[in-house]
């Protein structure tokens, strides 16, 4: 009875968010950041390859949806020359086609189960819409700055299950991540999360909020090491090179380097377990797939991939254009053998060409920016697009939830401040009071 009264309540409050939300688009924007990392996953449904899920930031972004959808239809108006200013907009509008085009000759071929192609293809274009969904709506920096903030308070909070994790737990996890935790996720959004911290903490020049940033950034080390996930460990080792290359000043740079001395001792006095998962070149007695080159041998985990990898070409020449659609070519536990196998030369294309415009846009922006807040986001998510490339290669980093959907996030969030920075800076933006208040394309009050 009580458990009944309880679900009752839940639903209850969740309408009342979703109906707030409809009529205030902005305060879904505030609630999304912590739906992202601490939302219960509610299994609708089941596939071949997997459990169709539904989180409350899906819940969310259908309720934007539907306001973008409805604002267009009352206005009958939609602001292209906005939209055309957005140098994103053409990638993802190329990979998400070479998706379907790719999954949809899959499923002709019997190659996809048209359940699993078609959930997978809506996960990967979602992540796209959560980029334009705070592009279109954020209006002002209050906006950002409280999206921004809700991303730190939910780090802070996952670091704090991630510290409660660690004494009986084999691998720090995610909450909520279900029955089958991957400790990869929560390693990807260490990189990321850690990333955008170090930037905002490199070129804050008031002292408390660095003293606030080093302190989260700190915690976050011991969880982070206890992912054990080692595809992590080595993209924030290349996150943290991209930040001793772009950083000026010796003081900078001597910081950074305290940071990554401390984790290589972390590792030193760990637990036995941390340092046996860090030696991924010790094989297993009993395993028969153990790989090796040259003459090293090495464990299951990363015997596994580099067998995916040297299968890799088998499966692409049998469909090299368009590859065998999304889970066409089976379970595959590393973003670049997704990406040739699934998508074939097409998809490489796309998926590099999104990414190149990604990290050429983030240089620029750090680069010939002169604004602390812009470069310092700028230079954190530049370094963190670095560490996800790198941890692509033993993961399917770019399918993951918890990674993905905030690292769009914090990028519409910046590619929305340098927008208004440079409208202020040309006089160009609209007054307040119109219904179409750049760079609030659509205006959720009025």
């Amino acid at each position: 009875m009580e458990e009944q009264v309880l679900n009752y309540a839940g639903f209850i409050v969740l309408l009342l968010l979703l109906a707030v939300s409809l009529f205030k688009p902005v305060f879904a924007l505030y609630l999304i950041p912590y739906a992202m990392s601490l939302s219960p996953e509610i299994v609708v449904g089941k596939t071949a390859q997997r459990e169709i899920t539904i989180r409350l930031e899906d819940l969310l972004m259908g309720v934007l949806l539907l306001r973008v959808a409805f604002d267009f239809v009352i206005s009958k108006s939609f602001p292209m020359e906005r939209l055309r200013g957005n140098q994103f907009f053409l990638p993802m509008f190329l990979y998400s086609m070479t998706l379907i085009l790719a999954t949809t000759l899959g499923v002709a071929q019997i190659l996809v189960s048209p359940a699993s192609g078609f959930f997978f293809v809506l996960k990967l274009i979602q992540f796209f819409l959560f980029f334009f969904l705070f592009f279109y709506y954020i209006r002002d920096e209050k906006d950002i700055k409280v999206i921004l903030n809700g991303a730190l308070v939910t780090m802070a909070i996952v670091t704090v299950v991630g510290l409660i994790q660690m004494p009986a737990m084999t691998r720090t996890t995610m909450p909520f991540e279900g029955e089958d935790p991957e400790p990869n996720t929560f390693g990807g959004y260490y990189v990321l999360l850690g990333s955008v911290v170090a930037g905002l903490y490199i070129h804050e020049p008031k002292g408390r909020k660095k003293t606030i940033y080093a302190l989260l950034l700190a915690v976050a080390v011991l969880p982070f090491i206890y992912t054990m996930s080692r595809t992590s460990w080595i993209a924030a080792g290349f996150s943290l090179m991209a930040f001793l290359l772009l950083t000026k000043g010796l003081q900078r740079k001597v910081v950074i380097l305290i940071v990554v001395l401390l984790i290589v001792l972390s590792l030193q006095f760990a637990p036995g377990r941390v340092r046996e998962r860090a030696q991924f070149w010790k094989p297993e007695e009993g395993f028969e797939g153990t790989e090796t080159i040259g003459r090293t041998r090495f464990d299951p985990s990363a015997s596994e991939r580099i067998d995916r990898y040297r299968k890799m070409v088998d499966i692409f020449v049998q469909s090299p254009v368009l590859g065998q659609g999304m889970t066409g070519a089976g379970f595959i536990d590393g973003q670049y053998i997704r990406v040739i196998n699934e998508t074939g030369l097409v998809g490489v294309l796309t998926f590099f060409y999104l990414f190149y415009a990604i990290l050429k846009y983030l240089f620029s922006s750090y680069k010939n920016r002169e604004d602390p807040f812009s470069r310092s986001l700028s230079l954190g998510l530049f370094c963190a697009t670095i560490g996800f490339l790198v941890h692509g290669l033993g993961a399917s980093t770019f399918l993951l939830v918890r990674v993905v959907e905030p690292y769009m996030m914090l990028l519409a969030l910046l590619v929305s401040y340098n927008r208004m920075t440079e409208g202020e800076a040309r006089g160009e933006l609209h007054a307040p009071e119109q219904r179409y208040a750049y760079p609030y394309l659509v205006s959720a009050y009025k």
